[in-house]
Formats: structure tokens, C-alpha cells, sequence
């Protein structure tokens, strides 16, 4: 594996590697490694991290997934079925809005650039209920999703130490650490143990200190 894939891995947190005699058997025949990249992905991460793993171990995020079924795995990968009910409950929830930047955007009154996010991941037992999912803007929903943002117990938006931006853009990721979440009156909001989950398994590195906040 190229060296810059390798950094890229390392990056995102990924790290081992196959059998260098399973290595070279799935070198010949590519089926077989798509259908367990695919098995693993969906079962490890979210679908907003996905792509960028199969990416950087030089897979086709479109290929890889949108494949046939594995066969024999019976939705092995996806057993746990998810409310289908449970999007529509947090958007309207968090008012149809990213519950940190507050972007609201829509296309004939159907919100766009906007979606439920888990604060502990489906795919590692995190529930589809409403003190476990935030209203997030695409760009946010990306960064939460890979330990650059988290939220501390009283709902203090944080960023991580191990995020960099130069641009006016990027740098407007910084101006929303210590900012507060405010939900409306009633709102179910992120339980303890979700938010202690993230911090842990999800966060990397450390927040920012109160000067840059």
C-alpha cells in the first residue's frame, strides 16, 4: 500500500491489514475483497465515513457500495433494523435546522444539505431515538461524524486541536467552539451516556482552549 494511503488510514483512525496470502489471493480476484469491504464499512462506520475509508485503501467508494448483496450474509451487516420514522422525528425536533450552525436551506420547502445525525453510531449499537440524534448541516454532520466537533455534558460545542483551516471558510469551523446548543423549548437533547460515547470513541485528541473559542 502507497505510503500517502497509508497516512490517510492513520488518519481516519484505521489501522491492521490482512494476510499477505489473503492479500494476494484477493489481488486476484477483486469480488470477493469488494463484498467484505463493503460488510465491514457498513457495519463500522457511518455512512458519511464510509467513502472516505474505501477511498484511502485505494477501493472505489461507488463501486464497493452500490455492489451486489454478499451472498450467504443474509443482511448479517445490517440485522438491526432502523425506525424508519427516526429522521423525520429529529429534523423536526431541531425545527429543520443544523442544531450548530443554524443553516436552514431549502428547495421548494424540502430541506436540503440537512440530516439526522447519531451521536452514538447505529452501527455500534447507538439507538434511532430522540436523545441520541441532532439536526446537522451536511458539512457538520461530516465533521461530528469524524471527531473534529463533539459536545460536552452541557451541550458546549467543541473542536478539536487536530483540525486546521486557513480560509475564512475553514476557519469559521473554530468560531463554534464554547457556543451552546440552543434547542426550543421541549426538545429531547442528546442523553449523558451518548455524548460520554463520542467524547471516547469518537473525538479526537483534544478541544480547543477557551482563547480560541
Amino acid at each position: 500500500m502507497p505510503d500517502d494511503q497509508k497516512q490517510q488510514l492513520a488518519d481516519l483512525g484505521v489501522v491492521g491489514r490482512l494476510d499477505a496470502g489473503l492479500e494476494r489471493q484477493l489481488a486476484r480476484d477483486p469480488d470477493p475483497l469488494s463484498l467484505a469491504a463493503r460488510s465491514l464499512v457498513t457495519a463500522s462506520f457511518p455512512d458519511t465515513v464510509a467513502p472516505d475509508v474505501l477511498a484511502a485503501v485505494g477501493l472505489d467508494p461507488d463501486a464497493v457500495l452500490s455492489g451486489p448483496a454478499v451472498p450467504g450474509d443474509g443482511g448479517a451487516s445490517k440485522a438491526r433494523r432502523r425506525d424508519a420514522s427516526w429522521r423525520a422525528e429529529i429534523m423536526q425536533a431541531w425545527d429543520r435546522q443544523c442544531a450548530f450552525c443554524g443553516y436552514d436551506g431549502q428547495i421548494m420547502n424540502a430541506s436540503v444539505g440537512l440530516g439526522a445525525a447519531h451521536v452514538r453510531r447505529f452501527a455500534l449499537d447507538g439507538p434511532d431515538s430522540l436523545d441520541n440524534g441532532l439536526a446537522l448541516c451536511a458539512l457538520h454532520h461530516k465533521l461530528f461524524d469524524l471527531g473534529v466537533l463533539g459536545l460536552t455534558l452541557d451541550l458546549g460545542i467543541q473542536v478539536s486541536t487536530t483540525f486546521t483551516a486557513r480560509t475564512p471558510a475553514g476557519r469559521a469551523v473554530y468560531d463554534l467552539h464554547g457556543r451552546r446548543l440552543r434547542p426550543r423549548p421541549g426538545t429531547t437533547t442528546p442523553a449523558e451516556l451518548h455524548l460520554v460515547w463520542h467524547r471516547t470513541e469518537v473525538f479526537k485528541g483534544e478541544p480547543l482552549t477557551a482563547e480560541h473559542g
